[in-house]
């Protein structure tokens, strides 16, 4: 089966200091707003998120632009992640206390948007990932000693799930609310978590009915861990994170061992991390590197950083 390939990222934090009250309208600019997501379909398909609600679509590489409030005027909801189809259909996820988490999709490029997913109370969302017209899973915030993970087999379906891991969530165990933490490639599901007494990696194959839950060597705590994941091949994965205000942390996981990383000169966790053909690709908000050989040597790609950032081919990282 095909799979289509799929590239996002979150803007650069200098590019997003804005602020605007638009809602569902079409312009020949983008409307300027707190920008945090951005979803690149192809050279001219690109879906925009905000942090207070709004997302547009361009079909045109930004001549045009059509704007929409997913969760209505005066929700303000937080877009942390889209992942998009094609210029009419794309999903958005939000992030926030209770039901101010949810996964929204429109199927004509934002005129109207349905909710798949609306959390309560307690719950919390963070990341997700999904292959199209299959298999999903959003990660959250355990609440107390289970797992809060959403999944869909069908992209259209979600319901909340606590079993299907080796091993039970610690007390505080998280997902990142910044970084690329849920992964699907080369026919693996990989997630990251932090904020726990340890940063754990859990993962498994497509065909698989349970995740394996591994503790890793990165500096683990409150505010700690893993912020981001990739997949290199099958059980070969790359993360990122480290401590809250500590330095950078990266590691290689191949076959049950793992390696640490040289990680790039930049100052805090890693939170921006993705494996093309060619490159391996991290940062944050100091700088982006990138390595060809896994960190024995890395080369600047942008001086201005970013959050996170994930592609499928280098030509377009």
């Amino acid at each position: 089966m095909a799979i289509l390939k799929r590239k996002y990222f979150l803007l650069p934090l200098a590019l997003i200091a804005y602020n605007t009250s638009v809602f569902a309208t079409e312009g020949s600019e983008l409307p300027t707003a707190p920008w945090s997501s951005i979803y690149v379909v192809d050279a001219d398909t690109i879906w925009v998120g905000s942090s207070d609600g709004k997302v547009a679509v361009t079909a045109d590489a930004g001549a045009n632009w059509s704007t929409s409030t997913p969760g209505g005027r005066s929700t303000n909801l937080n877009i942390r992640q889209i992942i998009a189809h094609d210029e009419r259909h794309a999903f958005v996820l939000s992030s926030g206390r209770g039901e101010r988490s949810r996964l929204l999709q429109s199927r004509n490029a934002g005129f109207s948007w349905s909710t798949l997913y609306r959390a309560n109370g307690d719950e919390y969302l963070h990341c997700f990932d999904m292959i199209p017209n299959g298999e999903g899973w959003i990660l959250g915030e355990s609440i107390q000693e289970n797992w809060h993970v959403i999944r869909s087999s069908n992209n259209s379906n979600w319901m909340s799930t606590r079993s299907g891991f080796t091993e039970r969530s610690m007390i505080g165990e998280s997902a990142s609310e910044i970084g690329n933490c849920v992964k699907y490639s080369e026919n693996y599901w990989v997630m990251g978590t932090k904020d726990a007494t340890q940063a754990r990696l859990i993962y498994k194959s497509a065909p698989s009915l349970r995740f394996q839950v591994e503790n890793t060597p990165l500096t683990a705590g409150a505010g700690s861990g893993i912020h981001a994941v990739a997949v290199v091949g099958a059980r070969d994965f790359v993360m990122s994170g480290g401590p809250e205000d500590g330095p950078a942390e990266l590691y290689r996981y191949e076959q049950g061992s793992f390696t640490e990383l040289a990680a790039p000169p930049v100052t805090g966790p890693l939170t921006l991390l993705i494996k093309t053909d060619k490159w391996l690709i991290t940062g944050n908000t100091s700088g982006i590197y990138k390595s060809a050989n896994f960190g024995q040597s890395w080369a600047l790609a942008a001086e201005s950083g970013a959050l996170a950032i994930a592609c499928t081919e280098s030509s377009n990282c």
